[in-house]
């Protein structure tokens, strides 16, 4: 029995990063039969309860080297794993991690991860250094192929994936169905936030989206991808609309695509939501928060989004009319797009298998 380790941000109740371990999980599995997976997680119990896998304490040097040892593949990925934007100890303890994997597992990947340009040369270094040493590298978009060659990462061949997320189908469990209920008939607008700067961002989302749905007899639907953080940048903009629905109740990642799947329109600060929304062939209104917003976009060819930093309302409100005055237009042409994407997505699942082989 073939036994794979996975590197993550897992263990952190954020939505996003379980579609992606939900999705690599059923993808591997549904792959190659009896596999053992282990999981390295800030909430061990959690995801091996949530995921059907063994969680490991990712802050325990000794369980880490236990899993990695003997382990036939670890997988490093997806997300954004190798930025320093925010801190220099996140691409610090994967690249470590990884670096252990190199030694102690037979084989090594990086997973249908995002790239940035890093700001630290020794990260840089860092980069170059282990992930020519690993068996396989996949990419979830474009950009990030483009970062990594100008990096100086040259072996093996960097294969452009997309985000495992798009593998995800949705479940419209009875929990989700007495949400849909809660929200009524009428067009419905998603609002996917999340805390940033002084708040001033998240004043303007609310202004922008409070004139807009205005004018398009809308409703406004809030739906936190990483609580609680999310679920307070949700009530404190949810209380600027008036007549706006908070999503209180936790929902696993296919449960929050099954409700994503059943909106007009959403706007987003958070790149998994806008995932699910294009999956579902929801037509989406991106605020760039990050650089992998932008990558998003490119891949699902919109327009290049609105940055969240200087912000401004009246050009968020247009964006959020002229995208919801073509619907119909945008929902089928995100579908062709989506379906493609989907396709990309299933390489990466297939090259990592074939290094058991």
């Amino acid at each position: 029995m073939s036994r794979v380790v996975l590197s993550g941000y897992y263990g952190f109740n954020n939505l996003g990063d379980d579609a992606v371990l939900a999705a690599t999980v059923a993808e591997l599995r549904r792959r190659r039969s009896g596999l053992e997976i282990g999981v390295l997680s800030a909430s061990p119990g959690a995801t091996a309860r949530a995921f059907g896998v063994e969680g490991v304490p990712r802050a325990q040097p000794g369980a880490v080297l236990r899993a990695l040892r003997g382990c036939d593949l670890f997988l490093s990925g997806g997300g954004s794993l190798f930025q320093d934007a925010t801190s220099w100890r996140s691409p610090w303890y994967y690249l470590a991690v990884l670096a252990a994997a190199r030694r102690w597992s037979r084989r090594t990947a990086v997973y249908a991860q995002g790239f940035e340009p890093a700001h630290r040369a020794w990260i840089r270094a860092g980069i170059r250094s282990v992930l020519n040493g690993v068996d396989l590298v996949t990419v979830r978009d474009a950009a990030s192929a483009r970062v990594l060659a100008e990096a100086g990462v040259r072996r093996p061949r960097v294969v452009v994936s997309a985000d495992p997320a798009f593998l995800l189908d949705p479940d419209p469990t009875p929990a989700v169905e007495r949400e849909r209920a809660r929200w009524g008939s009428g067009p419905l607008f998603g609002l996917a936030v999340r805390p940033w700067g002084d708040g001033r961002v998240l004043e303007t989302v609310a202004a922008a989206a409070r004139d807009a749905g205005a004018r398009l007899g809308a409703r406004w639907v809030l739906l936190p991808m990483h609580r609680p953080h999310d679920l307070d940048a949700a009530e404190s903009v949810a209380s600027r609309l008036g007549d706006a629905i908070v999503v209180r109740e936790p929902f696993g990642p296919r449960e929050m695509l099954a409700l994503i799947g059943g909106l007009d329109l959403l706007v987003a600060m958070r790149l998994h939501a806008l995932i699910f929304a294009a999956s579902q062939g929801v037509p989406i209104v991106p605020v760039a928060y990050d650089r992998k917003v932008a990558a998003l976009a490119e891949e699902l060819g919109e327009d290049a989004p609105l940055p969240a930093d200087g912000l401004d309302a009246r050009a968020l409100e247009g964006r959020i009319e002229a995208v919801a005055s073509d619907r119909s237009g945008r929902r089928d042409r995100l579908r062709r797009v989506a379906a493609a994407l989907r396709e990309r997505a299933a390489l990466s699942p297939v090259l990592a298998v074939e290094l058991l082989s």
